[in-house]
């Protein structure tokens, strides 16, 4: 467990906010675009999965962005965030390599991958990559995604019986034919979808 700070809180939107973490633990730590973080909640084995969207070795900081949906523990934990407040994690630890991925490259995903998606545009890969995210509420995310650097990309509204999905499939049909590699982010039932 890596013991942090809570240096700054931004709220985005109602359900979005930006927090940086720092502390002596931080520091000299060997992270790569991709790799996650599992953010204890309260007592127990409880945690809560985000990707930093950088990290300061020299400095001992990171930054996640922190999407509140429901009620559950990570919600509650993001919503009631403040400065100065501490808390424990685990990681990074490895989720996706993304070091050897050829461009360009597309990352299909919904709220839960703007973290990964700004991270990206930081990269080697940044500059040749399309974001397509389906989402829940365009008129929350895209400010939230201007704000973290993320305007141009492709938002699909998400609808109940999943139709939206051949619009996305749609889009990434037409990115494949260009030999993009895909980086598929998200809910499991879309990326089954987007993987057949």
């Amino acid at each position: 467990m890596r013991p942090a700070s809570v240096t700054a809180v931004e709220t985005l939107s109602p359900h979005f906010r930006l927090v940086d973490l720092e502390g002596d633990a931080l520091r000299d730590v060997a992270w790569v675009v991709g790799q996650k973080v599992q953010v204890a909640m309260g007592s127990g084995l409880t945690a809560r999965t985000y990707t930093p969207m950088l990290w300061d070795t020299d400095r001992g900081a990171t930054r996640i962005l922190a999407f509140s949906h429901g009620d559950g523990p990570g919600s509650r934990w993001a919503s009631g965030l403040r400065v100065d407040d501490t808390c424990q994690f685990f990681g990074p630890r490895r989720s996706l390599d993304l070091a050897s991925l050829e461009t360009p490259v597309v990352l299909f995903g919904d709220e839960t991958s703007f973290g990964l998606g700004a991270a990206l545009r930081d990269s080697p890969q940044g500059a040749s990559t399309t974001y397509v995210f389906e989402i829940s509420d365009l008129a929350e995310s895209r400010p939230v995604l201007k704000a973290i650097g993320l305007s141009d990309a492709t938002l699909i509204q998400r609808t109940a019986d999943e139709t939206h999905l051949a619009g996305a499939e749609t889009e990434l049909v037409r990115l494949a034919a260009s030999g993009a590699n895909f980086i598929l982010t998200g809910k499991a039932s879309s990326i089954q979808h987007m993987s057949r």
